[in-house]
């Protein structure tokens, strides 16, 4: 039995692959498939395949093409052509078609067929030609977008441009992942027009675009007879990925007729592209309104590519200070990110003085700003680090999250310590003991330990004891991972010097290295440090993993000198609350508070008591 992914396309959101099985016996031994790309990995289970082709090993005749979704025979040989729809990750929508990837087909045991592949593209007539149209329709529909599903459910028509006209494009603003096209099409509110990009991979369809009353264009067009009756809402707006340093960006119209009789796509149609981050931002508050008056469900489609940061391939260089690691007995490796302020690195300094052997250091700078002061400032003193120590460049600004992943591919540790810049050690006693309870843990094969610890402020009031996910009017009532304590004199706490919590945060964070490679780090889907220590830690606890704080003096968080110099407060807002929406949205089962006990019914006995006197 073989098995193959023939071709992966990615259409409107959706990453396909078409799977061939050649097969004497039952399909049942093949398991998913699976697609990677950089950190993402896409998957559909067997279940949700579609048959959209079968051919007999001995065939009497040309066979035609089965409907997608028709029971194979299981028992006979010959080929079978499956459609794989991955539908259900939110990491779809980072997969990039212009990257190669790895896609695997994997069986019940284990085994795997693997290949390197390109997405193929995707164009205007294929869609309107292929045989797959009833399966893709199919899969969208039992994904829930039925947005999508009507332009699909219609014999489509290409045609050009100017068969669209009149229309124009105001401007196309390129933001920090995303483009916003403005422009005009008349009575854009009354009519059933989407937005494809150029490699249609994604569509905007009406839900999702933003449409304004526009007078002046109102006007031209009444006065050249454009128009008669009707809306007056001719302007609208659509959100797109960005792609690079464009100068130039391809996209198309699809219109869906008054009766659904007809899909028409219109194109290409090209618009000149700026990059102006402020500009794009402004032009979609304008349209949209801010993040937090949008229905959660938008706030990722609408405000993410503006947000966030591009997920081009993370590379660093890596430079090395200090002995060589040393063999034999455990290895801690704590990682550092730097951003904005290399004035922080005198807590690393001070880092190299107090830790002793069983530590190595990982610094990495996600900041082309500050590096060339950074590495200036190791090299000058090269000779007085006692600590190895790996420095990495990396080659952009990759944020938080990825960040410390890289920092864990460079680590050599069998625990990992997730520290920020601006954590000043003044007793390292806390890491030696946290390390010590990780490996315990392990040796014993009990569950594992993510330990957190107490951090203090300058004025010795306490920063973080423990993470609770409690309900805040401030997001609309949705849950953050709230310090409670924080700002109270670090005397007032008289609970246990190890407690329980259902998070800790990843200014200072130990796991073992094993748990961290299960978890795949940190996940990327949260921008720029907020939640994906959070989300880490509940990911931790459905493993099996508990978390627990290390009540100690002589650990401060220097939180309130390194955020002014992390940018915008707006911006960081903004990000904050967009990455507050992801988290509740994936955890909402998990924040549920949970049902109240039923109590018995308690019988109340009603005695009449009979009137004085009767």
């Amino acid at each position: 039995m073989t098995a193959k992914i023939d071709e992966i396309f990615v259409l409107w959101g959706t990453v396909f692959a078409i799977v061939d099985i050649e097969t004497d016996r039952t399909l049942e031994v093949w398991d998913r498939i699976e697609i990677v790309q950089n950190e993402l990995s896409l998957s559909a289970s067997r279940e949700a395949w579609r048959l959209v082709d079968r051919r007999e090993a001995q065939p009497s005749g040309p066979e035609a093409p089965r409907r997608a979704g028709t029971p194979a025979a299981a028992s006979r040989s010959g080929t079978r052509q499956y459609l794989a729809a991955c539908t259900t990750s939110d990491a779809t929508k980072r997969f990039n078609p212009a990257w190669p990837c790895q896609a695997s087909v994997w069986d019940r045991y284990g085994n795997s067929v693997r290949q390197d592949l390109y997405a193929t593209p995707v164009s205007p007539q294929w869609l309107a030609e292929t045989a797959l149209k009833g399966a893709i329709h199919d899969a969208f529909e039992e994904a829930g977008q039925s947005d999508l599903v009507g332009f699909l459910r219609s014999p489509i028509a290409v045609l050009d441009a100017e068969a669209f006209r009149p229309f124009h494009i105001d401007r196309a603003v390129a933001g920090a992942s995303g483009l916003v096209l403005e422009g005009w099409i008349p009575q854009v509110g009354d009519r059933q027009v989407a937005v494809v990009s150029g490699d249609f991979s994604i569509l905007v369809t009406k839900p999702a675009l933003a449409t304004r009353l526009r007078p002046d264009v109102h006007e031209y067009l009444s006065s050249n007879g454009l128009v008669k009756g009707g809306s007056n809402i001719h302007s609208f707006a659509a959100v797109l990925p960005a792609e690079g340093n464009e100068s130039e960006r391809e996209f198309y119209f699809l219109e869906r007729g008054p009766f659904e009789d007809e899909v028409k796509i219109f194109g290409p149609v090209r618009a000149p592209v700026r990059r102006n981050e402020r500009e794009a931002l402004d032009i979609v508050r304008q349209f949209f309104g801010d993040i937090q008056s949008l229905p959660a469900s938008f706030v990722d489609p609408i405000y993410r590519p503006f947000l966030s940061l591009p997920k081009t391939e993370a590379l660093a260089k890596r430079f090395h200070f200090g002995p060589p690691v040393q063999t034999g007995g455990g290895l801690s490796s704590i990682i550092i990110p730097f951003y904005g302020d290399a004035f922080f690195l005198n807590c690393v300094y001070h880092l190299q003085r107090v830790l002793g052997p069983g530590f190595e250091l990982i610094l990495v700078v996600d900041d082309p700003r500050i590096w060339p002061e950074i590495y200036g400032r190791l090299a000058s003193r090269s000779k007085s680090i006692t600590i190895p120590t790996v420095l990495l460049q990396n080659a952009d600004n990759y944020g938080f999250g990825r960040t410390n992943n890289l920092g864990f591919m460079a680590a050599s540790g069998d625990v990992v310590f997730l520290m920020n810049s601006d954590i000043m050690v003044l007793d390292p006693a806390p890491l030696h003991e946290a390390a010590s309870a990780i490996r315990a843990r392990r040796e014993a094969g009990e569950p594992e330990l993510v330990v957190g610890f107490s951090l203090l402020y300058e004025d010795n009031t306490i920063q973080h004891i423990g993470m609770e996910f409690t309900q805040s009017s401030l997001v609309g009532g949705m849950h953050l991972a709230d310090h409670p304590m924080k700002g109270l004199p670090f005397g007032l706490y008289r609970g246990e010097t190890i407690r329980s919590a259902p998070a800790v945060t990843a200014a200072l964070m130990g796991l073992s290295s094993d748990l961290y490679g299960r978890l795949g780090g940190f996940d990327t889907v949260y921008e720029r440090g907020d939640f994906e220590d959070a989300d880490l830690c509940l990911r931790a606890e459905q493993l099996g993993a508990e978390m627990q704080v290390f009540v100690r003096p002589g650990l401060y968080h220097l939180e309130r000198q390194s955020i002014p110099s992390m940018g915008d407060g707006d911006l960081r807002q903004m990000v904050t609350y967009m990455n507050c929406v992801a988290f509740n949205q994936r955890w909402q089962t998990r924040l549920a508070p949970p049902e109240p006990e039923a109590k018995p019914v308690r019988r109340i006995q009603v005695i009449k008591r009979t009137a004085v006197g009767a």
